[in-house]
């Protein structure tokens, strides 16, 4: 028996993606997400377009806590970018495709045009391909270029599938327990030079390894209590 065209392999994934992500969503009921959110800039209490940024390997879990909200997510086009943005599409996101050819600037146009439009947009800035966690300049930029808050959470999952990748993406098992921590906004001027974006850049790493931590800390709590 052959072996599918990549073309028709490609075609057959993208019309499997409902009962990916539906399996995605029955998990998703299972899970019991406590949000701390002291500062109130979560998406449900935020009105205010805001950049959130997060380590890669939480995807899933942000997916489904924050569906349905329309927050704008940088995908590539590529056929990996088109089974995420299908995804993300069936949790109520909204994309911005970018291409290696159009260039960070271009994407980053995008997102601040998101911002402009009122919607909140996402990023992870040890994507798309790391180092693990070791944050990159655009979630900055971004800020700089449109004057959005800038905002950073963390996760921690009590019981996860770790994939084998870079990043060892989190796939939350069903009846975990999880949390998401939010911090406050990171102050980012309009014309930051080279010097303060190291320097802002820096800081968004350290702030989501302290929120990362204090995830763990409130999940390690939950099975004390």
């Amino acid at each position: 028996m052959s072996k599918p065209s990549p073309s028709r392999l490609h075609a057959l994934l993208l019309l499997l993606l409902p009962l990916v992500t539906g399996l995605l969503r029955l998990i998703g009921l299972t899970l019991r997400i406590r949000r701390l959110d002291p500062h109130g800039r979560a998406p449900q209490n935020c009105p205010e377009p805001t950049v959130y940024a997060f380590w890669h390997a939480h995807q899933l879990l942000a997916m489904y806590h924050f569906r349905n909200f329309g927050i704008r997510v940088l995908v590539s086009r590529s056929q990996d970018g088109d089974y995420i943005a299908g995804a993300l599409k069936h949790f109520g996101f909204g994309t911005v495709r970018s291409s290696t050819s159009s260039g960070k600037v271009a994407a980053l146009r995008g997102l601040a045009r998101e911002l402009k439009h009122r919607q909140h947009v996402a990023i992870t800035p040890d994507g798309p391909r790391g180092p693990v966690h070791r944050a990159q300049a655009g979630a900055v930029f971004l800020a700089a270029m449109t004057g959005a808050p800038l905002v950073p959470f963390g996760c921690a999952v009590d019981r996860a599938w770790r994939l084998r990748s870079w990043d060892r993406f989190e796939i939350p098992k069903p009846f975990g327990r999880a949390v998401i921590a939010f911090g406050e906004p990171l102050n980012v001027p309009s014309k930051p030079d080279a010097g303060e974006i190291r320097r802002l850049v820096q800081e968004l790493e350290d702030r989501l390894g302290e929120l990362e931590k204090t995830a763990q800390a409130e999940l390690a709590r939950g099975r004390r209590a």
